[in-house]
């Protein structure tokens, strides 16, 4: 898990900060990216987030609809 402290402000920057502390392996590979961020996007009603693995490019994605 990481130390980070990024808890955000925001419900959204919240969820963002507990999936980089709660998912550091890739599903695919097993890589664990200690160091790993998730981008989020935003489009209407959905919300997605989304984490490239540096080891293998797989994407790890989750999304919300409002």
């Amino acid at each position: 898990m990481s130390m980070k402290n990024r808890s955000g402000s925001t419900p959204f920057g919240r969820l963002r900060a507990h999936y980089e502390d709660s998912r550091a392996a890739c599903p695919a590979c097993g890589h664990e990216d200690t160091e790993g961020e998730w981008r989020v996007t935003a489009a209407g009603l959905r919300v997605e987030y989304r984490h490239r693995c540096p080891s293998c490019d797989a994407v790890d994605t989750r999304e919300l609809t409002l």
